[in-house]
């Protein structure tokens, strides 16, 4: 019988302030996170600071960092400039209470470069961002119904968090009340959309553009065409979430891409930089239901929000999208992707385990032992054993996935991509050799 320790067990051994961190965390916070992704077995990693496209924790390991902040940090950690900038902003002012220059500096950035936006509103987070854009497209259209693709996520509001997993369940997420309002259709159900519409009554469709989290069940650009052009017919405001895909997918985001335009943008991760922001962007008659106006006859949709644009986000969001407005730095990562998961692929294929390597733009998804195409699996990605044993052998590795993905960032150069390809060679062999995969 094999004496050699478990992947858990050489993780525990080699983390021991992460560990001892979690412990002390688990008297302060539920589960002892405070964030549900960040949850995992046997303990999450505790980190203290990040530069490029690394992190290191509280163990002194320095991790090859695929979280990015979950999206947000397409420059890596602590890009000079926006170090520099939100270091010079802080100096003129945390909060100032007032409007500011640097936040129209930052919207002009966004109207010259989203496709759709002639006006932008700030929010101070994605979930906030696609809750006003849902506000706005109800009180635009005078109409109370919201139709959302199954599996989509657009933060954890009451809107639009019922129908995010998959298999969709008829009961509502516990702490959300039953939303009427609220429908869920299939992704690429054209023919779940048209009756959905057919009543006259929804506001809005809201989706993911590249499909559900952000294209790991991948929806196809003339799936979205398609429902552009039942909105139209219906008098339907299409919203993108463009959340993930904003910024990283394109300079003009992922709606110029696939050559959608929506009638409203939700924003947020790239487009403050790292910082916490968000924003959503659309023609100014559609958002100037939130502007105030002399005819009492037109109502104003309220929006509050003392972190609304703040200072130190609109610095950092300013500055990375001049890095990043002419393409050329998106574009590098896009093919710098490419390189990874066709190298990644090749792991699986050498090491003689079932996997799958897929993804868009600047990012990657593993699957292991991919049962099939179906939307449940591919949304699910990697879990249970398989999924904690992966990620700690990794962590072993040096690298942080990404609940078993990866976001790059224009840090990820040739040595990082050598580092995660032979990282994952060495990490599916232990898998193997431990019986936890074929």
């Amino acid at each position: 019988m094999s004496t050699q320790p478990t992947i858990a067990a050489e993780f525990e051994a080699a983390f021991p302030g992460s560990r001892a961190a979690h412990a002390r965390a688990l008297h302060l916070f539920p589960s002892g996170i405070t964030h549900d992704t960040r949850r995992a077995d046997p303990f999450p990693l505790t980190c203290t600071h990040g530069e490029g496209a690394y992190k290191w924790d509280v163990d002194g390991h320095r991790l090859l960092d695929y979280a990015m902040a979950h999206g947000g940090l397409l420059l890596g950690h602590s890009h000079p400039a926006v170090v520099e900038a939100v270091r010079a902003q802080a100096g003129a002012g945390l909060q100032l209470g007032a409007s500011t220059l640097v936040e129209a500096e930052w919207a002009r950035r966004i109207i010259g470069l989203v496709p759709c936006a002639e006006h932008v509103r700030f929010t101070s987070s994605g979930t906030e961002a696609t809750l006003l854009a849902l506000r706005v497209a109800r009180a635009a259209t005078g109409r109370s119904r919201v139709v959302k693709l199954a599996g989509h996520y657009h933060g954890w509001h009451d809107d639009a968090l019922p129908g995010t997993s998959l298999p969709v369940s008829a009961l509502p997420p516990p702490g959300s009340p039953p939303n009427p309002n609220l429908i869920v259709v299939p992704q690429g159900d054209l023919a779940a959309m048209r009756a959905a519409l057919a009543g006259g009554d929804v506001a809005a469709v809201i989706l993911e553009p590249t499909g559900a989290a952000w294209g790991a069940v991948p929806l196809a650009p003339a799936a979205v065409a398609a429902y552009r052009e039942l909105c139209d017919q219906h008098g339907t405001l299409l919203v993108f979430d463009e959340v993930v895909t904003g910024f990283r997918w394109s300079a003009r985001c992922a709606q110029d891409l696939i050559g959608v335009t929506p009638d409203l943008t939700a924003l947020a991760k790239v487009v403050a930089g790292g910082l916490p922001g968000g924003a959503i962007a659309g023609p100014a008659d559609l958002l100037a239901v939130l502007a105030f106006r002399s005819d009492p006859a037109l109502a104003k949709v309220e929006h509050y929000g003392t972190y609304n644009a703040h200072p130190l986000a609109a610095a950092a969001g300013t500055v990375t999208l001049d890095l990043l407005a002419d393409g050329a730095l998106i574009g590098a990562t896009h093919r710098r992707a490419a390189e990874l998961r066709a190298a990644l692929g090749e792991v699986f294929a050498r090491v003689g385990t079932p996997g799958y390597v897929y993804g868009q733009a600047s990012t990657f998804i593993m699957l292991l032992d991919p049962e099939s195409d179906d939307p449940v699996v591919l949304k699910r990605g990697i879990k249970g054993a398989r999924s904690a044993a992966l990620h700690c052998a990794m962590l072993l590795e040096g690298v942080h996935l990404y609940r078993g993905c990866g976001l790059l960032s224009i840090a990820h150069g040739d040595e990082e991509l050598q580092l995660t390809v032979s990282a994952l060679e060495r990490s599916l062999r232990r898998m193997q050799a431990q019986g936890v995969i074929a």
